[in-house]
């Protein structure tokens, strides 16, 4: 395990959720988007480039419904979804978990990546409206028009904007690839500095679930 990886959950981690969630959350996140990665290796085992591509669309459908499907069980969690549409979101303990690949390598932190540069459209909005006040960093990059995304982000967020209290933002940030699976998994809340500009308040790097090993295959004798 690495260095920069806690035993268990960090007090800040229980700080938010309690004690019984903060534990769970440390080991079903990691696994709902190693879960997401596999789904996606083992449906199209061929298709490399094509995936690396698909892990950071910001709409890519899996982490979002494998964290309802970990978390969604957990004490005092709520499904957040509107129909026809690849988003789908937990509210836990006032707190919306949103998945990002920040990038394909094991060497990097969420911590060391650009905040906000490779958010699509859910996550921009929603930190908008219920994070820190902050304003637009010049190396973020511009969203695509998208006119199905802009209605689908439009009725989740507007559901979200329902809730009392006003929800916080949890980035469940991740890295991974085609080719090695789920490389890094962590849990960071933001915050803006003095020039309205984003960065992290507080970051966990989460313990990555044990590899899958494949069955040998029994021999057959005839």
């Amino acid at each position: 395990m690495r260095p920069d990886v806690l035993v268990g959950p960090s007090d800040w981690l229980i700080e938010q959720f309690g004690d019984k969630v903060a534990d769970e959350l440390w080991t079903r996140v990691p696994e709902a988007l190693s879960t997401a990665i596999d789904r996606e290796v083992h449906a199209h085992p061929a298709m490399t480039q094509t995936m690396e591509r698909v892990l950071g669309n910001p709409r890519w459908p899996l982490p979002y419904e494998e964290l309802v499907l970990f978390l969604g069980t957990l004490p005092g969690a709520e499904i957040i979804s509107v129909p026809r549409s690849v988003y789908q979101l937990v509210l836990i303990n006032g707190h919306v978990v949103v998945p990002w690949c920040y990038g394909q390598s094991a060497r990097v932190s969420m911590r060391d990546a650009e905040v906000g540069r490779s958010f699509g459209r859910l996550a921009r909005e929603l930190l908008r409206r219920f994070g820190p006040p902050w304003r637009r960093s010049p190396v973020e990059a511009p969203l695509p028009l998208d006119a199905v995304d802009e209605r689908e982000v439009a009725k989740i967020c507007g559901v979200i904007a329902g809730i009392e209290p006003k929800p916080e933002v949890i980035i469940a940030g991740f890295a991974g690839a085609p080719n090695l699976g789920l490389l890094r998994a962590c849990l960071g809340e933001i915050k803006s500095t003095d020039n309205g500009m984003l960065s992290w308040s507080h970051l966990d790097d989460l313990p990555l679930p044990p590899p899958v090993i494949p069955r040998p295959r029994r021999m057959q004798f005839p």
